[in-house]
């Protein structure tokens, strides 16, 4: 290929050609934005360069990236023996004839743009030269040339060191592009960068040349605007002393400014509302918030670089994780799934085409975990693509279905994938464990947590692309027949999805209907001694052998579901008495559709939903709606049957882990073999890898601190935010209405009843309107006596909702306030269609039936 790509050039917009900011340069040129002209010196050319050099990637490997002073000195040795690299005369020709495109006597600016540059997950900014104003041919020569040693500065190779990036496959590409000779210039981000808030847009000014804000020496003038409205939130007007400009014989001077100017704002009402909206374009454009440099050559506003945001300041709640971590959680389960969960997010992202994220996701906060929220909103809050309206549509499903063709493929790829997944499962399983020792058991242990690891990577992408989904239909459902029309459409559109939790629902009910054939089975099931002790009797082999071998079935099947996410927590087949607490609900329940009657009747409506749908639609969106509808569906399945098939990892990891539990109690380190979820993975591997004592007393003492931490933990509920007190909540009083989220049409009123967990599940009464922080798929008999649903996190795709609906019962989710707001026997009106719950009686009343509200 030519060294040679000019802005326009298709192949210019591609990173690895032209480096981050070559390449963001190009896309903003072919996206109409007012860009000073030039072109790219392709990362081929400093290839071609760095041939001459047989010596360098031994000298690379030999570089101290640990010690500063002695990196220092060996990155100047290595540049200057560079240095002595001539360009090849090939590159050197071709900049030369691009050069002479331009009108004698142009000025340039010449930068470097590194194949690594600009990343999402790492700027590198500030880490390589540029070079402006830049006269004749000969010192833009050298100017590429020095662009290519700046690769080699101490601070670049510690800073790629630091990110974990492969110095061999960095290459440089390097920007020549025409000087603007700018009155005022500066930068502007579009979001703000301290506080993480999306709505606020930074902009810093300064006369002339825009070095003078971007090296941060000097004083600048400062404002945040509102990006909704454009209007000035705070300005700062600093009192300025130079201006950066062009010097006659090249390079840049600093001028003294006069004490008019001094005090003055650099840029007037109008000017700010210009760059406010080349901010908001620039955003628009890369679907991410940006980081931009701009000028003012007179009226005139040029872009001269727009690199994504790389640092999102945290902004904990629970808003995102008390859906998936309801509960306290023990140290070594979370040092676990943070690395797997943060890999999977990694990978799923550059799947679906988003930028990376260089930040925490979740964090650890008193043992709960909390949501970055600002990174939420970024990421989950907005489409892959721009979609105004149905006009973009005829223009876009092509180059939708070209740039998300991985949406069709992500599910065959899983599937393909997942017979492998489970096979090393089964390995696991079958490898004896009471001959090794404690580093072989560890060793186990990581190999289970790798391979579990590799199996999650594209899952985040599938929980994503279901959300995406979801919102896309329901935006193109608004668009078509209004917003009043949308609830109703999207409820039957998706009201029945094949789930891996309705398969077991079924097998449940199978086994509640085998109990209702046995009048002394059901009486057993509902003695007030409990299950746990009916089945520690084992009176079922002996008297029930018929509906025992059926349950040991469902527990050879499905013992893996978990009863809380915590890898600490049991699984069913340990404590098989929580399915029989199961089977006990569902006999509460009102006799009426079997699952197999509501899955019919479910089809139907979902079939006649669709029906209508295309209908009403104009026939060229026939089959594109329908490719929508069908994606949902799979997706919704999928995210189920994922989760499922994830749980299966627990049990080869509990496995492993309570025999490396029992070693230590064996040496006395810890009082139980379960204690060692306690510990901090980094910990543990150091006291294995020592094994002395005086660091095996450490872990010992780690642990015993954690687990009452954990247990003090436990017994509270955690604040929405890490900081937050738990609080005085005001009483309730009738009339008082809580917000929420839609999750399953209908309207009902009620009585209350808090389920915290299984440990609850015995005491719900039928017909009951159940409360919790969160549903999971082992949860899912509650809702067959359940009248209503009400949960403090979620939304219309969390499991709650999804149930919700299988079973026809109203239910909201997302309602902050539910468990400090509500109490058992209060009697509530919940609102599924509309997201509200109304508080009508707030005295612990005696129970009555639910009455569901016609609508």
């Amino acid at each position: 290929m030519n060294t040679i790509l000019h802005f326009p050039d298709p192949l210019a917009a591609q990173p690895e050609h032209s480096g981050g900011k070559g390449a963001n340069l190009a896309r903003l040129t072919s996206g109409n934005f007012d860009v000073p002209p030039g072109f790219i010196v392709a990362s081929a050319a400093y290839r071609q360069w760095l041939c001459g050099a047989d010596w360098w990637r031994q000298a690379v490997r030999e570089l101290p990236e640990n010690d500063p002073a002695a990196l220092s000195e060996n990155a100047t040795v290595f540049r200057d023996r560079l240095r002595s690299l001539p360009l090849p005369a090939a590159v050197a020709t071709e900049i030369r004839h691009a050069v002479g495109t331009f009108p004698d006597g142009t000025c340039f600016a010449v930068r470097s743009s590194s194949t690594m540059e600009d990343l999402a997950e790492a700027a590198f900014a500030g880490l390589h030269d540029s070079f402006l104003n830049c006269q004749g041919v000969e010192a833009v020569l050298e100017a590429v040339r020095n662009c290519y040693l700046s690769l080699w500065h101490d601070r670049a190779i510690a800073y790629r060191h630091r990110h974990g990036f492969d110095h061999a496959a960095a290459h440089m590409a390097v920007v020549v592009q025409t000087m603007a000779p700018c009155d005022a210039a500066g930068v502007a981000f579009s979001m703000n960068p301290v506080t993480g808030d999306l709505g606020v847009a930074v902009i810093s000014a300064n006369y002339g040349l825009g070095e003078s804000v971007v090296n941060g020496a000097c004083e600048v003038d400062h404002w945040e605007v509102d990006k909704a409205s454009g209007a000035v939130l705070t300005s700062t007007i600093a009192d300025k002393s130079i201006r950066t400009v062009s010097a006659p014989t090249g390079g840049t001077a600093d001028e003294v400014l006069d004490e008019l100017e001094r005090q003055s704002a650099v840029l007037s009402p109008e000017k700010i509302e210009a760059v406010h909206d080349l901010l908001k374009r620039a955003e628009a454009a890369f679907r991410f918030p940006q980081d931009i440099e701009w000028g003012f050559v007179g009226d005139r506003l040029v872009i001269l670089q727009s690199r994504p945001i790389t640092t999102i300041p945290p902004r904990w709640t629970r808003d995102e994780s008390a859906e998936r971590f309801p509960n306290v959680i023990t140290p070594l389960t979370w040092d676990f799934v943070d690395r797997g969960f943060h890999r999977s997010m990694d990978h799923s992202f550059r799947l679906m085409g988003f930028p990376a994220f260089s930040g925490q996701w979740f964090g650890k906060h008193g043992h709960y975990i909390y949501g970055n929220q600002n990174a939420v909103e970024l990421y989950a809050g907005q489409f892959p693509f721009a979609l105004n309206s149905l006009d973009d549509l005829p223009v876009l499903i092509p180059q939708l279905r070209e740039r998300f063709h991985w949406v069709q493929d992500l599910p065959v790829h899983w599937s393909r994938d997942l017979d492998y997944y489970l096979l090393r499962l089964g390995e696991f399983m079958a490898e004896p464990l009471e001959g090794k020792s404690i580093e072989g058991l560890w060793q186990f242990v990581q190999e289970v947590n790798d391979h579990g690891s590799q199996y999650f990577l594209p899952n985040i992408a599938i929980s994503v692309t279901q959300g995406v989904l979801y919102k896309l239909l329901s935006f193109l459902l608004r668009e078509l027949f209004g917003a009043a029309e949308v609830p109703a459409m999207m409820d039957g559109l998706l009201a029945f999805c094949e789930t891996k939790t309705g398969t077991i629902n079924k097998e449940l009910y199978e086994l509640a209907q085998m109990v209702r054939r046995d009048p002394l089975l059901e009486q057993r099931l509902r003695s007030k001694e409990g299950n746990r002790a009916l089945w520690e009797s084992g009176v079922l082999p002996i008297e029930h052998g018929e509906f025992h071998q059926r349950f040991l079935l469902l527990m050879r099947d499905h013992g893996h579901r978990e009863i809380d996410f915590d890898l600490y927590q049991p699984l069913w087949t340990e404590v098989p008495w929580v399915a029989l607490d199961q089977i006990r609900l569902i006999l509460d329940a009102p006799v009426g559709l079997s699952p197999a009657q509501r899955e019919r009747e479910l089809k139907i409506r979902s079939q006649a939903a669709e029906f209508s749908l295309i209908q009403r639609l104009p026939k060229e969106l026939h089959f594109f709606i329908h490719e929508i509808i069908r994606l949902a569906r799979i997706y919704t399945s999928l995210d189920d049957l994922e989760h499922y098939q994830t749980t299966r990892l627990a049990v080869p990891m509990r496995k492993g882990l309570r025999m490396l539990g029992q070693r230590l109690v064996e040496r006395g380190i810890l009082a139980d073999p379960m204690d060692i979820f306690f510990a901090r993975e980094v910990e543990l591997d150091a006291a294995i890898a020592a094994d002395d004592v005086s660091t095996w007393r450490a872990l010992s003492g780690a642990v015993a601190r954690e687990k009452a931490s954990w247990e003090e933990a436990r017994r509270r509920t955690p604040g929405w935010e890490p900081d937050a007190a738990d609080g005085a909540v005001p009483a309730p009083v009738a009339g008082t209405e809580l917000s929420g989220l839609p999750g399953s049409a209908g309207v009902v009123e009620g009585e209350v009843y808090i389920v915290s967990g299984p440990q609850d599940f015995a005491g719900f009464p039928p017909g009951a309107i159940l409360v919790a922080r969160t549903t999971n798929p082992a949860w899912t008999p509650l809702f067959y006596t359940a009248s209503g649903v009400i949960t403090g996190s979620g939304g219309p795709l969390s499991h709650g909702a999804v149930t919700a609906r299988e079973m026809c019962i109203p239910a909201v989710m997302s309602v902050r306030e539910c468990l400090s707001s509500l109490g058992n026997g209060m009697k509530v009106r919940v609102d599924g269609t509309h997201g509200k719950v109304q508080i009508l009686s707030p005295e612990l009343a005696e129970r009555s039936s639910p009455q569901l509200v016609a609508v």
